[in-house]
């Protein structure tokens, strides 16, 4: 009498795919992400003044470094405009980084560069575009030609502009306790460091503005 043996059961082809998902998402919660170690120059609390009595700030030196050895730090999103006053004066020449990353830092940094007023009247006047604030004062988006001129200025100051409000306490934490602080006519708490060139205006709204100029030790 022959006999019949019963059929393996197969098992469901979406069972096995779920399986392994659920696996791979649960080694890859318990894997800690990759950090790229951050470079101790590039960290806002290590500005100081070099031997050669450069300030050095954000991985970048103030009066010599350009626009074009910031983008190969924070990369090459960047923005270059013309500012000036309602009356077009006060004109000055900047570059905005509008997202940088510096470890777990997230912000924007602004570079006030070093170029003549001939040189910036002659910029200003050849913009192909202005765009004027609620309070009157211009904006002038330069032409490329000018724009490659104005990358390749040296930086007179560095802004970072942290996107987390930063308490009292945390840049007491990390910079230390300023040499003195001064209410000025923005009604804000200025904070100064003379050994880091660093000047951080406290804003309890947010955002914070650190900024870096070797006048500071002035």
């Amino acid at each position: 009498m022959n006999s019949t043996r019963p059929a393996k059961k197969s098992f469901p082809t979406s069972l096995v795919v779920l399986a392994l998902a659920i696996g791979l998402t649960i080694i890859f919660i318990l894997i800690p992400p990759h950090r790229e170690e951050v470079k101790d120059q590039l960290l806002p609390w290590n500005s100081h003044f070099n031997t050669h009595n450069q300030l050095e700030a954000l991985g970048l030196i103030v009066n010599q470094s350009t626009p074009n050895d910031a983008k190969t730090i924070f990369g090459d999103d960047v923005e270059v405009k013309l500012f000036s006053h309602k009356d077009e004066s006060s004109k000055t020449a900047e570059v905005y980084f509008p997202s940088v990353h510096i470890g777990t830092i997230r912000g924007a940094i602004a570079l006030s560069l070093d170029v003549n007023t001939d040189k910036l009247e002659e910029i200003y006047s050849q913009g192909i575009q202005t765009t004027v604030t609620q309070t009157g004062n211009r904006q002038v988006t330069p032409n490329t030609e000018n724009i490659e001129f104005l990358l390749q200025r040296p930086i007179k100051q560095v802004t970072l502009l942290p996107k987390k409000h930063l308490t009292e306490r945390a840049v007491k934490m990390r910079f230390g306790a300023p040499q003195r602080i001064e209410k000025q006519s923005d009604g804000l708490d200025h904070w100064f460091y003379p050994e880091k060139g660093l000047e951080l205006i406290m804003d309890p709204e947010g955002p914070e503005a650190l900024q870096y100029y070797p006048q500071v030790r002035k």
